[in-house]
């Protein structure tokens, strides 16, 4: 009886956070150069969070990434939400007028989560899972590093709505003499 009782109420607990799919530390590897690493995990009350570290100057439209130097600089997520397939992480960008950056991380398999730039049309990220405090780089500061996004799907052309027909102007049709109107 003890023993039931004692399963069932480990049954209750939650994982510890190293069996969460999504706990742990993920990279972007672009052109041999590590470009960014998450650091995601649960605390005690079981909130997510996370740590976004990436080079402390770089451009970038998404898939080129270039100028890169360092030192890293790491960013705390600001909020996190569990989504229906994982989790949604915001980090703040203190540029003036920007919004904040949101990525969504799904686990593909235990070495691999994909990552969407929320709010973005760029094709998701596959990100690897590596040691904790990986280092980034190396980088050299003239080169671009460019990943190749997964073709985009050709969007379907909209149906075209049928023509109406042309509008009849009432002061052209004529009735053939002999034809009766109406009943």
């Amino acid at each position: 009886m003890v023993a039931r009782l004692l399963l069932f109420l480990a049954l209750l607990l939650p994982a510890p956070a190293a069996a969460e799919p999504l706990a742990g530390s993920w990279a972007l590897e672009v052109g041999g150069a590590e470009i960014f690493r998450f650091d995601i995990a649960r605390d005690g009350d079981g909130k997510w969070h996370g740590t976004w570290s990436k080079p402390s100057s770089f451009a970038s439209d998404g898939n080129n990434f270039s100028h890169l130097t360092g030192p890293a600089k790491s960013v705390p997520s600001m909020t996190a939400l569990e989504t229906p397939d994982g989790i949604e992480l915001s980090f703040d960008d203190p540029r003036p007028g920007a919004v904040p950056d949101i990525f969504d991380f799904k686990p593909i398999d235990s070495d691999a989560v994909e990552m969407i730039y929320v709010g973005t049309k760029l094709a998701p990220y596959t990100l690897e899972r590596v040691k904790p405090g990986t280092p980034l780089g190396p980088w050299d500061a003239s080169a671009t590093y460019s990943r190749e996004a997964p073709p985009q799907q050709a969007e379907a052309a909209p149906e075209k709505a049928p023509e109406p027909p042309p509008a009849v102007d009432p002061g052209t049709f004529k009735l053939k003499p002999g034809t009766p109107v109406g009943r």
